[in-house]
């Protein structure tokens, strides 16, 4: 009943229909800040096509009504750009011939729609929509590279298994990329993996996604890439929702509404969504003590706005997130809640280039509990019912500035962190003793980042950052039920870091670009990683207070076909070496329970190739598909000769995704979307395979007027059944799921 009542007042919310028009303004100037007078400015919107000049300072404003609007921008003598309306906006246009077009924003990311030397996917809302997954995680396995821990997904596996990588370097519950939602940090700052649904699905505009190691820019875990989560900042009155019900009794209902007046924006977005999931034990082995894995959250964010000028704004923001599952047995919960503030301001001049600073901290708190089952499945045991309080704060300043055919970024970071494990540990089911183990993780950066336009064909772009990060105040207490406790301070430690990237691209043709680059990341081991053990199932995995930083030497060389606005196409060849990477050894394995620790375990080495097209056959009828091999290996590990040549586990050989969808809202939009991985490791000894799988899903819709939608989704709609993990009990993959539901938007949030 309460989530009816939630999904209802989403759709009572979606009939107040208010409409507002709002202004769009921006500077356009060229690569030497100097203004462009007389720039033709094109406003194209779905109902409407609104034209201006740029002033003699190179200004321009424009009415928006409240649809979705895109700015095209156009001089003699520069190349025209197109570039989504935003109420602050300064757009550097380069010479006719140039690869490259500048769009300065809030975003670190300040540069849009280039030939950088880098590899990227992007993922628009109008894509994710056409996704059938529900969530976050599984709508990007639709990027060959992208994977977690392990292959089960958030809707029904422990959080703590939610790491994430890309390109095969192979997480282990700490992600060794980094995942930001406007350019604040979404990974745990505990342990490193994610809740996946504190972003509501409503709010989301675009996905991007970037592979190979960028801690240039973005310092520890960003070692082997980043994701950034882009959130709907337009600044109109507006609303889109969607709520739907599927088998397994999956109810879901997500909403984001934001009211303009005078200089100030208001949004709020939130998000309802519970499955009673299935049973994650193939039937031929469950027990009598296995249940449904099943799930449930909400979150909730709030944002104010004021623009406080023509090319600067100030915001404050904050969001709640809380979750609860039951991970397969009647033992086995856990419970997860996060709170988090944010303020920051961006302000856009013509002499000084653009700054942009944020401020961010909060609190969370995660409840879980663990067990031994015996080898029937017939008795479970509780072994630790754990708590996890993490406090943390966080800033980050940035400044860029376009100086003739340089553009120059700059900036800083920073992180403090503090959590602890406390866990209550049993024995045969009895209370045997409490053991409280932390610390505090403090993290400090600065980069600098040149992008040189050499010629119109060439390309350059040089960072390097440095980093400081130390772990202080750790200390290991234990109480026992009976006898002394003690107490086990671990020494105060810290390490200086220099993470720096070179790339260059060269445009042979207005069809035809190379590019390559080099470059050297980290990550420093997260608390989790040093004092927190966990168990799954009956592997248990101690912490390891002494491990050090992991350190990604690599590089890439690709290629970028542009056919024609149909094709695109681009195949990336990569390489490197992570050295000291942390993973989950095996000390000793019984019948009834495999003990790991985690180690530092030598050098892995990673070789591999991409490759990646898109082509619109039709204006209605577009294909994509990306195919990966990623050979990763152990190279060297002193301690434990056994593993040199095994497979890093959980990546896989071969890596294939394809999509096919069929758009004309006015009929019918269709989707048929599949991935498939050849056999990986769940173990570092290679000795828990998991078999070669294929995954298909739909997606089917069709609008019933303008800003209402009723749709269907489907997915795994073979009902395939395949391992997605082994401890060493086998797991499998969640049925077939079908789901129904509607979709409203009214004001431009939603894009087709």
């Amino acid at each position: 009943m309460r989530r009816l009542l939630v999904i209802t007042l989403l759709w009572v919310c979606a009939g107040l229909r208010v409409f507002a028009v709002n202004e769009v303004s921006g500077h356009v100037v060229d690569t030497s800040g100097a203004a462009i007078q007389g720039a033709q400015v094109e406003l194209h919107c779905v109902n409407s096509l609104r034209t201006t000049s740029t002033d003699t300072e190179g200004f321009f404003a424009l009415d928006a009504s409240d649809d979705s609007c895109t700015l095209a921008i156009s001089a003699k003598g520069f190349k025209t750009q197109t570039a989504a309306a935003q109420p602050v906006t300064t757009i550097t246009l380069l010479p006719s011939g140039s690869t490259q077009s500048v769009t300065i924003t809030a975003s670190r990311s300040t540069i849009a729609n280039t030939d950088l030397p880098v590899t990227a996917f992007e993922k628009t809302d109008a894509q994710l929509q056409t996704q059938p997954a529900l969530t976050v995680d599984d709508k990007l396995r639709q990027v060959p590279g992208f994977a977690l821990y392990r292959r089960s997904g958030s809707q029904t596996a422990n959080p703590t298994s939610q790491g994430v990588s890309l390109r095969g370097l192979g997480a282990s519950g700490a992600s060794r990329s980094l995942v930001l939602s406007d350019s604040v940090p979404l990974n745990d700052p505990f342990g490193g993996w994610m809740y996946w649904g504190r972003v509501p699905l409503e709010s989301i505009e675009q996905v991007d996604v970037v592979e190979g190691g960028i801690s240039d820019l973005y310092g520890s875990n960003a070692l082997g890439g980043v994701i950034n989560i882009r959130s709907h900042d337009e600044l109109q009155t507006a609303f889109a929702g969607e709520s739907s019900y599927g088998n397994l009794n999956t109810p879901m209902g997500s909403a984001v509404g934001s009211i303009a007046f005078s200089k100030w924006l208001a949004t709020i977005a939130a998000e309802d969504f519970a499955t009673d999931g299935y049973i994650p034990v193939p039937q031929n082995q469950r027990g009598s003590i296995d249940r449904d894995a099943n799930s449930e959250h909400q979150s909730g964010a709030v944002h104010l706005e004021r623009q406080l000028s023509n090319q600067s704004r100030a915001f404050m923001g904050g969001d709640l997130y809380g979750e609860s599952r039951r991970n397969g047995t009647e033992l086995q919960v856990n419970q997860a809640t996060v709170r988090e503030l944010q303020t920051g301001a961006d302000w856009n001049s013509h002499l000084l280039g653009a700054f942009s600073f944020r401020l961010f901290g909060g609190t969370e708190n995660l409840l879980q509990t663990f067990s031994s089952i015996n080898a029937t499945r017939t008795v479970e045991t509780l072994t630790v019912n754990q708590r996890v309080p993490v406090s943390q704060g966080g800033f980050s300043a940035q400044w860029s500035k376009a100086f003739g055919h340089h553009v120059l970024i700059a900036g800083t970071d920073g992180r403090d962190v503090t959590g602890d494990t406390n866990e209550q540990q049993y024995t045969l089911g009895k209370y045997s003793g409490l053991l409280i183990a932390g610390g505090r993780q403090q993290t400090i950066g600065a980069f600098l980042e040149d992008v040189w336009q050499i010629t119109p064909h060439w390309l350059m772009s040089g960072s390097l950052r440095g980093d400081r990060w130390s772990d202080s105040a750790a200390s290991s207490r234990r109480f026992p039920a009976t006898g002394n406790a003690t107490l086990t301070p671990f020494p105060n430690r810290s390490a200086v870091e220099l993470s720096p990237r070179l790339g260059i691209s060269h445009t042979v043709t207005s069809q035809l670009s190379v590019y390559g680059s080099a470059y050297r990341s980290f990550r420093a081991p997260t608390l989790n990683e040093l004092y927190r053990s966990f168990r799954v199932g009956n592997v248990l995995t101690q912490a390891n207070n002494s491990l050090i930083a992991e350190h990604f030497t690599g590089g890439e060389l690709g290629v970028r076909v542009r056919a024609n606005d149909r094709l695109q196409f681009r195949a990336t060849g990569f390489g490197g070496f992570l050295d000291d990477p942390v993973g989950n050894i095996t000390l000793s394995t019984t019948p009834t329970l495999s003990t790991r620790q985690r180690q530092n375990i030598g050098a892995i080495r990673l070789r591999g190739f991409e490759l990646a097209a898109d082509t619109r056959l039709t204006r209605a009828l577009s294909l994509s598909a990306a195919y990966q091999l990623n050979d990763a290996s152990v190279l060297n590990n002193s301690s434990n000769p056994a593993l040199i040549g095994k497979s890093v586990p959980l990546v896989p050989l071969h890596a294939v995704t394809f999509s096919t969808t069929y758009s004309n809202p006015r009929v019918i939009t269709l989707s048929l979307q599949g991935r498939s991985n050849s056999t990986e490791y769940d173990d570092d000894l290679n000795t828990l395979p998991l078999d070669p799988y294929f995954n298909l899903g739909a997606y089917i819709a069709r609008d019933l007027r303008a800003g209402l939608q009723i749709f269907g989704a489907a997915e795994n709609l073979l009902n395939s059944t395949y391992t997605i993990g082994r401890t060493p009990v086998p797991t499998v993959a969640s049925p077939r799921s079908l789901r129904i539901g509607l979709r409203f938007s009214v004001g431009g949030l939603r894009k087709s």
